[in-house]
């Protein structure tokens, strides 16, 4: 697990020290070791966090011949099997990393070598004689990777930070706010950064000397469902989990795994337990009030015999909140980030690896909103009329909220439930409320779920259950939650690997129809069986939970000096938002709590952007 920047010009545009610079803006993403490779004006930087040949596997590393050189962040979990099958192809090698199996596989399938890869992964590769680049990412962006062309060099980094080091890239891109605020996150390819963009989750990229802006094109989208692929039974599905479990425990450092109570990472540590010769190290984050999962943690901790650790989770003060909204690379707001980075903090003690059960309720049907796709009903014919009037209005009417619900179709509800912040009229999730009128245009309010939408037509004209699955995987797991991971964890020095999201699980899973993995309104159907036969009944029989602490309290205390900070930053500095509408927001939640989620979001963007010198 790494961090790496290229620079690729025929000119000295961007010199060695602002690329060293650079490098060192995510020097905790590789503690352990700092490498750079330099020919002519082309620059390689990579921070390394040593998990597997600890003595060999430095980078930027070069392949035999010295015609490719590479940068790698992630982890190949079929690398023994690839290396073999090269070796009997001709390929010699001088480590026992995954790095050079890149190399060497790049050398043989060129492009498709992604392919033929399975694990997390981005990289870079710098061809010598063609002076071309190529880099790619996972299949669903489990590791990130940014870019930009700038006076005709193209930049790649890991993330974002390595940008505030290079000149010409202080402008913040304005749509991408409008994402931010009604997804929690900026979807690729945008990022937070005008001139940026993200590689998208499965996509690979190509550019030469000469060349514009690169070729970017996706190589895997998750599969349309195949009415005729067949379920695997309880047998079949605990040995397909137990050897993707196996097989992402491969490391040569200790590995230990998230614990938080529910299914998924129950699930994962009751098949570690089956491959470790002595008891796996588990971590478990405790929080106040109703809140708390940690008892269930600690019962599965004791029928599996495991090491465990409980922090208890304090909130961090309001000067330690902002310094840490601060170090991410673009503003995020999940607030289970906040949890998420205590509990790296504390597994980074102990182990280098941790396993985490993220991803089982995208790939296995979990989460309850997907039940919202079994709806089929139009929209009342007196929505156009209500709509109408709504529009009409200049104040929230009291309780239209529960009317307004009843009028939706069913599309319609899955847009008012999945946004954050959209195209509301009168309500608190309205973003023309939240924007100041000179930017409704320029941020395009009308296409807030343009994003979104665009993704869920590839699998079908309606928002059924399915539908919501699949483009759950592209959004909000491979936007939301494996970021909110990678970036907590490697802010900690911290490798998380997700066996759910293993590419046998997905291979398996993926083609299932919804109706399989949701039966007769049973979420996680598939799992179910074996989560009743191998996990306390505390595990799985009780309502679904999720991953955080009391935010209107916090927000409403500890925290208010810093809601406070950033709001009057904000209104003197940063013109976008309707600071009456802002200062509204706090008011009533210190007064009455309930608006701390839509407070949240505001406050992370004006936390971030006080700390980032950007301009609008």
């Amino acid at each position: 697990m790494c961090g790496f920047i290229g620079v690729f010009q025929d000119a000295p545009v961007v010199s060695v020290e602002a690329s060293r610079c650079a490098l060192e803006m995510i020097a905790h993403r590789g503690p352990d070791a700092i490498g750079e490779w330099r020919e002519r004006a082309v620059f390689l930087g990579h921070r390394r966090l040593s998990i597997i040949d600890l003595a060999t596997g430095a980078q930027p590393m070069e392949s035999l011949d010295g015609r490719f050189v590479i940068v790698f962040n992630g982890e190949i979990y079929n690398f023994i099997q690839l290396r073999e099958a090269l070796a009997r192809d001709g390929a010699k090698f001088r480590t026992r990393s995954d790095t050079e199996v890149i190399i060497e596989g790049y050398r043989r399938w060129g492009r498709d070598v992604v392919e033929w890869l399975e694990g997390m992964f981005a990289f870079v590769i710098w061809d010598r004689h063609r002076l071309a680049v190529f880099a790619a990412r996972d299949r669903l962006g489990i590791k990130p990777l940014c870019w930009a062309v700038h006076r005709g060099v193209l930049l790649i980094t890991s993330t974002l930070e390595p940008f505030a080091k290079f000149d010409g890239f202080t402008r913040m891109n304005l749509t991408a706010v409008r994402d931010l605020m009604t997804f929690d996150y900026v979807p690729a390819p945008r990022t937070i950064l005008e001139s940026v963009q993200k590689l998208g989750p499965g996509c690979r990229l190509e550019w030469a000397f000469g060349d514009d802006t690169p070729l970017t094109e996706r190589y895997w989208i998750p599969p349309a469902a195949d009415p005729e692929f067949v379920a695997p039974d309880e047998q079949e599905l605990e040995a397909l989990l137990e050897g993707a479990v196996q097989r992402q425990m491969i490391s040569d450092v200790p590995v230990g795994a998230f614990l938080s109570g529910g299914i998924d990472s129950s699930l994962v540590t009751a098949l570690m337990m089956r491959h470790s010769r002595k008891p796996v190290r588990t971590f478990s984050v405790a929080f106040e009030g109703n809140l708390d999962e940690s008892p269930i943690a600690e019962l599965v901790a004791r029928r599996f015999g495991t090491d465990h650790t409980v922090v208890r989770a304090q909130a961090p003060g309001p000067d330690a909140l902002l310094d840490l909204l601060s170090r991410l690379d673009e503003p995020f707001c999940d607030p289970a980030f906040v949890p998420t980075h205590a509990l790296s903090e504390l597994t980074r003690r102990y182990v280098k690896v941790a396993l985490s059960g993220d991803g089982g309720d995208e790939v296995f049907g979990g989460y309850p909103k997907y039940l919202l796709g079994e709806e089929n009903r139009g929209a009342s014919r007196l929505w156009p009329v209500v709509d109408r009037s709504l529009k009409a209005c200049s104040w929230r009417p009291r309780r239209m909220a529960s009317v307004y619900w009843r009028l939706l179709s069913s599309d319609d509800r899955i847009r008012f439930a999945w946004a954050r912040y959209g195209n509301f009229p009168v309500f608190r999730k309205d973003l023309r409320q939240l924007f100041a009128p000179p930017y409704h245009n320029v941020t395009d309010v009308d296409s807030y779920f343009e994003p979104w939408e665009r993704r869920a037509r590839r699998y079908g004209q309606r928002f059924d259950a399915d539908v919501l699955m699949r483009v759950d995987l592209e959004t909000y797991l491979s936007e939301n939650c494996l970021v909110k991971t990678d970036r907590a964890s490697m802010l900690a020095s911290l490798e998380v690997r997700v066996p759910y999201l293993d590419e046998t699980v997905l291979d398996r899973i993926l083609p299932l129809p919804g109706h399989v993995k949701i039966c007769d309104h049973q979420l996680k159907a598939l799992l179910m069986p074996l989560a009743r036969r191998l996990l306390p009944r505390e595990v799985w029989d009780r309502p679904k939970q999720g991953f955080g602490g009391p935010l209107d309290a916090w927000l409403a205390g500890i925290w208010r000096p810093a809601v406070e900070q950033a709001l009057d930053w904000g209104e003197s500095n940063l013109g976008l938002f309707d600071y009456s509408f802002l200062r509204r927001l706090h008011t009533i939640n210190i007064a009455k709590g309930r608006t701390g989620r839509a407070l949240w979001n505001l406050f992370v963007f004006l936390a971030w952007a006080r700390a980032h010198s950007l301009s609008a």
